[in-house]
């Protein structure tokens, strides 16, 4: 008898609820709509956004974000089970929560006639709630669902993913409740709204620190894919927008270097899952039974 099978009543418990995809299919096209204005058109967020971003690297970071966004909330709507996207919302709540806050903080430097101010306003004042309910609704429900043995992200990967977000998270608070102390010491020309609005960002960190804690594939599978998608739209912004960077554009070169080797980091982790599911896929067969 195969023991690290999933029993049918688990599965069901570990299933997405309903709520959970409407959720995620009502967010996407918000988050598409301002990737394509601030990383495609970065320039003109004050004719087109909620506020005007400047510099336009700081939007089109802001956009690297959303788009990783719509990624995971597209997987959320199609996914078949809770353990796979659990993760990713913890630190949906706290970008969403912290950018809720920014809003009342600046309320002043908003484009408020603006149909995407409301859209905006809609989004970071409502979404910290709907996003903490879900979680907690799906995750009580999934909470007798027993999950088979699998693979584990290899130990030096949770290491440096672990040093690396809590390091992120610390730049988030000093930018967030020191937005002009820290964000004068920023490689690029930051307000205290673009500062809070980069802490928002690093605070997203917190995904790296649940998947170095967690570590079981099905679990950081998706989050890592979402950091692939960020990470590289954040790199090609970095050298495009270069000349952004108060030192020059050998700055942004090695602000482009840093994030590559985060994503050359998260790459290692995606190809050390794959292998060690090979592996274990390949032991299954041998000893005739699934793993």
């Amino acid at each position: 008898m195969n023991t690290s099978r999933t029993s049918f009543a688990d599965s069901s418990a570990d299933r997405v609820r309903p709520a959970t995809r409407v959720l995620a299919v009502v967010i996407v096209p918000f988050l598409v709509a301002a990737f394509v204005i601030c990383y495609l058109v970065p320039t003109r967020t004050a004719q087109l956004f909620a506020w005007g971003i400047k510099p336009p690297l700081t939007a089109m970071l802001l956009a690297a974000v959303y788009l990783g966004g719509a990624f995971f909330f597209v997987r959320v709507a199609t996914a078949k089970r809770w353990s796979e996207v659990a993760l990713g919302f913890p630190p949906v709540a706290l970008f969403a929560s912290l950018l809720g806050v920014t809003t009342v903080l600046h309320w002043d430097r908003f484009s408020h006639g603006h149909v995407a101010f409301f859209a905006w306003a809609g989004l970071y004042f409502a979404a910290p709630v709907f996003v903490v309910v879900i979680a907690v609704v799906n995750s009580r429900a999934a909470r007798q669902a027993v999950i088979a043995a699998e693979p584990r992200l290899p130990s030096p990967v949770r290491i440096v993913l672990g040093v690396t977000g809590l390091a992120e998270l610390v730049v988030a608070a000093g930018l967030f409740v020191l937005p002009g102390g820290v964000g004068g010491l920023w490689p690029w020309a930051v307000t205290p709204l673009t500062a809070r609005t980069l802490a928002a960002v690093y605070a997203l960190g917190l995904a790296n620190v649940l998947i170095a804690v967690d570590a079981r594939a099905a679990r950081v599978h998706l989050q890592l894919e979402v950091q692939t998608v960020m990470l590289t739209l954040i790199a090609i912004a970095v050298v495009l927008r270069r000349g952004d960077f108060a030192a020059g554009p050998g700055a942004g070169y090695a602000f482009a270097g840093i994030v590559l080797a985060e994503l050359a980091v998260v790459t290692v982790g995606l190809i050390g899952i794959a292998r060690r599911g090979a592996a274990a896929a390949r032991l299954g067969h041998v000893g005739g039974h699934r793993v």
